[in-house]
């Protein structure tokens, strides 16, 4: 990838910081640019160099601002009685934490694919590789969320449950369009 193409998304990425719930969602899905760029300029014939393994913890660490916001907004729009929140929130907890180790697995999908990228080319087992990893992760997530979905349905009215289902629905789809509008397609 040319350097040149990343410094729209890197804006982009510094402009996300410091705004509502909702640009935190976005920085969500912007952070994975700061891994983009931090890869863009690496050597794709090695491992990942002490920069790069750096900025990966740098997104990690900064993802922690951006569940604490996620937080915010499900506790804004749920409006909970203590009695549910009590039972709510250990689950939705929970559902975080498998969140983390989803995402964790995604950014080192995401960095093997920008290397190989950066490369100039992805060959056929590395296309089948990234694909089966990827299309793995999103039943991960699917399932992870089906499961906090159904557990909070044993403690929310199905109103209250079906809103949750909708809160995530919709912050997972702003965050997933406007990821996957920064990675650009194999080639």
């Amino acid at each position: 990838m040319r350097p040149g193409r990343l410094a729209p998304a890197w804006c982009a990425f510094e402009a996300g910081w410091g705004r509502s719930i909702r640009s935190g969602l976005r920085f969500h899905a912007l952070a994975a640019v700061a891994l983009w760029a931090a890869l863009a300029f690496s050597d794709p014939a090695h491992a990942a160099t002490p920069e790069e393994d750096a900025a990966i913890g740098l997104i990690r660490e900064q993802f922690k601002d951006v569940d604490l916001r996620r937080v915010i907004e499900v506790s804004g729009k749920m409006k909970l009685d203590e009695r549910s929140a009590k039972r709510f929130w250990p689950i939705y907890q929970s559902y975080l934490m498998d969140i983390v180790v989803m995402r964790d697995r995604q950014l080192d999908n995401l960095a093997e694919y920008a290397r190989q990228l950066n490369a100039g080319w992805i060959d056929d087992p590395t296309a089948r590789a990234s694909l089966a990893r990827s299309l793995e992760l999103e039943q991960a997530k699917l399932d992870a969320r089906q499961r906090m979905i159904r557990k909070a349905g044993e403690v929310l009215s199905p109103t209250q449950t079906l809103r949750l289902y909708q809160i995530e629905l919709a912050m997972d789809a702003a965050i997933r369009s406007r990821l996957l509008e920064q990675i650009p397609p194999a080639q």
